[in-house]
């Protein structure tokens, strides 16, 4: 009986593994085709979302730092995207990865840099919350960055909050403060060898 569930299972984590891939694959494309609309010139302050775009505005501090926690890595790109604050990221019918509201800068010689943008909303099934993903490019390779969670967000409870990356420097859910009508947060990204693609 052991052989024919293990017969079962084989071909499920196999498909769920090419699955998986396949969806890496499309995000890379994806990846790649918006950085070949990457503009020419890029500062340490950029906005993600128009002026003009409905929601919260929001401003996001952020310094990009080296594997050891403590050197800024200069000049290093930092790509961000969200969805709109009705938790989409593209208008109807777009292709899948179509992030409308995306952004990019290069960290200044303390690794800082900064975007002007909106709340995002939390997508439309309510699973979700609110975030803003990061992609890092150096010279050498590119990372995942991490996803900024909100720490005021109803959708993030006592099991998010306990994740070992939630929390901390480095951390990815972060305090809200507020400046009149506009929200700030604190975001670090320490790129990782293994977060390496």
């Amino acid at each position: 009986m052991k052989h024919a569930s293990l017969l079962l299972v084989t071909p499920i984590v196999t498909l769920l593994l090419a699955s998986t891939r396949a969806q890496d694959v499309e995000f890379i494309r994806a990846l790649e085709g918006a950085q070949a609309e990457r503009p020419p010139t890029i500062e340490s302050g950029a906005r993600i979302a128009p002026e003009s775009e409905p929601g919260t505005p929001l401003v996001i501090h952020g310094r990009v730092l080296a594997e050891d926690g403590r050197t800024p890595l200069r000049d290093a790109i930092v790509f961000a995207y969200h969805t709109d604050r009705e938790g989409l990221y593209a208008r109807p019918g777009a292709p899948p990865h179509s992030w409308r509201l995306r952004g990019w800068v290069k960290a200044g010689a303390d690794g800082r840099f900064e975007f002007h943008t909106i709340r995002p909303g939390s997508y439309p099934s309510g699973s979700q919350a609110a975030h803003v993903h990061f992609t890092v490019f150096t010279d050498e390779a590119r990372y995942h960055g991490g996803a900024l969670e909100f720490d005021d967000d109803p959708l993030i409870d006592a099991r998010d909050r306990a994740r070992p990356n939630a929390s901390g420097e480095f951390g990815t859910i972060r305090r809200v403060r507020r400046e009149g009508n506009v929200q700030h947060v604190d975001f670090n990204i320490r790129v990782q060898s293994r977060h390496r693609f």
